[in-house]
């Protein structure tokens, strides 16, 4: 099979048990969420190791907004 199919699959079938977990515990925060995302995300991609043509774009902005995420919850931390 194709790696780039086969990484979809595997992302897909991570990300919707992630889903229906978390809102089964009623997390509502969406930064818990996008955290979730980028790990299962990078994780998939470490391991299925996908041919990209392009620079990874979704990869890029996974990794700025959990850099951004991260810290916030540091200065929260900070300030207090």
């Amino acid at each position: 099979m194709d790696k780039n199919i086969l990484f979809n699959i595997v992302l897909g079938s991570m990300i919707v048990p992630t889903v229906a977990i978390l809102s089964a515990l009623g997390e509502a925060r969406l930064d818990v969420y996008v955290s979730m995302y980028t790990l299962e995300y990078f994780v998939a991609k470490a391991v299925l190791r996908p041919r990209r043509r392009f620079v990874d774009a979704l990869g890029l902005l996974l990794l700025t907004a959990f850099s951004i995420i991260v810290g916030v919850r540091v200065w929260e931390i900070l300030q207090t």
